[in-house]
């Protein structure tokens, strides 16, 4: 299911008097919660919900009206008609929802924000809802990915740069109380509603047989983003799959080996046989994927483990992170009771994988301030994979479990902040960057706030790191407590390196000659070290030489 968001250009062209409603503030019991959208042309729902009832039909005629007018409305809906009435709704609480009618003012910014959800980046929707006295009611929207403030003057007023990360990190909406710049007063009467929109996670159904059809729809439902792979197109179509956003009709096994896995990648196997099952399961082993499931009797999963051990397509702990066999056991038998209990199972992981994610923060410190003497040209803007190498970089790590991403820049600083302007990174400057390496890290550690979580330390000319391999990194931070965590491949240490914020003084003491091996020497017993099956984690690019033998590599 896409987000209701993406509808809004094809709404425009095709629809007459498309309306956005959404929820913004709710007191007491509610059908829905504040951000629950619904696209209404003419008074009929067209995409979303506002919970339905009594409350969802109310709106729907208020909606009609002011598309008509082409006016916004702020409309209150109390739900707490007496028991015996027949036509009010006895929930006890009460909906504020703004009625916006006129989406194509602000088509510009949803544009945005369809483009950052493209590129899996998180962003707040921001809208100001200004109600002055004796004055019609206006609404201003704009996008933020929280990386940079809001560019529009209107925006510029406020102070919600706090607010918009508060929004982000607890993916939950916020209505708060406009507060003016003194050169700019705004009336009392003016608020605003931060809406977190986020990439829909990957649903990827591996077989569309009968339980993966029952899956894809319970997905569509359940706000994945839903993939459907197969072979046969008499199974893999639009006629049996009408929700999926996705429909790949090829080898399944060569058709996974393309597949884009990551940290937010759901990967569900019920292909019509044990080889198919098989092929499925191979690209999945060792990558990030939040989940993989694949079905089968008890009996069939123990002689797969077995051939994929005996075989080194997995080692024993990769093969039982697989859910297997699938689903939450509800003693189902039917096939729609098989479907019920996977995507049961995938629900609780997603949320358990979003608390994970409220751990202490990981930031990325990404180094590019070098000046890339050996190349007599600066290095990180390359081309490399369609991109440049550091816009490589910075992707890996947008697509692992990193939190944040800073980019410490110096001797070509304007030219690798244009590059990375629409990419969600923070800047800052290392105006000593011919001091070395060290010099970059300690401005980079100095230019986090608080002391909580950890910082990950990357090159900025190593984009041949994968995502997977940073969040092997994270996962052993937060499983062992360790301070510090650097990377291995056979028995040769590398980098990223992870340190805990506890020692930030300490790195500003290190020296620039002896570097992070002098905080490693000095608390051994606070280090890990994470074996890892990548060697790029040894390699970076200095010379003409090392970016030919890369470029080589990956072609």
């Amino acid at each position: 299911m896409q987000n209701i968001y993406s509808y809004i250009k094809k709404g425009l062209k095709e629809k007459k008097n498309l309306v956005i409603a959404t929820i913004i503030d709710t007191k007491g019991s509610v059908p829905q919660i504040p951000g629950s959208s619904a696209l209404i042309c003419e008074g009929d729902i067209w995409k979303g919900t506002l919970g339905g009832g009594i409350m969802e039909s109310e709106v729907q005629q208020v909606a009609k009206k002011s598309g008509q007018t082409n006016s916004p409305v702020l409309y209150e809906f109390n739900l707490d008609a007496d028991i015996g009435s027949s036509d009010g709704a006895i929930c006890g609480g009460k909906a504020t929802i703004l009625i916006d009618a006129d989406p194509e003012k602000h088509a510009h910014v949803f544009s945005a924000l369809n483009k950052s959800l493209d590129r899996k980046i998180p962003g707040v929707l921001i809208t100001i809802i200004h109600k002055p006295e004796n004055k019609p009611l206006s609404i201003e929207r704009n996008w933020s990915t929280g990386i940079n403030d809001p560019k529009e003057s209107q925006f510029k007023n406020f102070n919600i740069t706090s607010e918009i990360k508060d929004v982000l990190k607890d993916r939950k909406t916020r209505l708060v109380r406009a507060t003016a710049d003194q050169s700019h007063p705004e009336p009392a009467e003016t608020h605003i509603f931060l809406e977190p929109v986020f990439p829909l996670p990957k649903l990827v159904i591996v077989g569309a047989g009968h339980i993966g059809q029952a899956v894809a729809h319970l997905g569509t439902l359940l706000e994945f983003e839903v993939w459907v792979i197969d072979d046969r197109p008499e199974f893999a179509n639009r006629n049996r799959f009408p929700d999926s956003d996705h429909i790949i009709v090829e080898e399944i096994g060569t058709a996974m080996k393309k597949l884009s896995i990551t940290s937010d990648s759901y990967i569900v196997i019920v292909t019509r046989g044990h080889a198919h099952d098989a092929d499925a399961l191979k690209p999945c082993i060792g990558s990030n994927a939040a989940y993989i499931g694949m079905i089968g009797s008890s009996r069939k999963v123990k002689q797969m483990r077995e051939e994929f051990i005996k075989n080194e397509w997995a080692t024993p702990e990769q093969y039982d992170s697989v859910y297997a066999p699938i689903g939450i056991d509800i003693s189902s038998v039917t096939i729609q009771e098989i479907a019920v209990s996977i995507a049961a199972q995938l629900v609780r992981v997603r949320s358990d994988t979003r608390k994970r994610k409220k751990r202490p923060a990981i930031r990325s410190i990404i180094l590019a301030a070098g000046e890339s003497k050996r190349m007599k040209e600066p290095k990180l803007l390359m081309p490399y994979q369609g991109k440049t190498i550091i816009e490589t970089v910075v992707e890996n790590v947008n697509q692992s479990r990193v939190d944040e991403i800073l980019v410490v820049l110096g001797a070509w600083k304007e030219e690798i902040r244009n590059r990375l302007q629409n990419h969600p990174v923070t800047f800052c400057i290392n105006d000593n960057y011919t001091d070395g390496m060290i010099s970059s890290i300690q401005t980079g550690v100095n230019s986090i706030t608080g002391s909580d979580g950890a910082c990950l330390v990357f090159l900025g000319d190593q984009p041949m790191i994968p995502s997977a391999v940073i969040d092997q990194i994270i996962d052993n931070y937060h499983l062992t407590g360790k301070g510090i965590v650097q990377p291995k491949y056979q028995n040769k240490k590398g980098h990223p390196v992870l340190i805990d914020m506890k020692y930030k003084e300490e790195i500003n003491k290190l020296d620039q000659e002896i570097g992070l091996r002098e905080l490693i020497r000095k608390f051994p017993d606070d280090m890990v070290e994470v074996n890892v099956d990548n060697p790029g984690i040894l390699r970076d690019i200095d010379t003409l030489d090392d970016y030919k033998n890369e470029i080589a590599k990956i072609n």
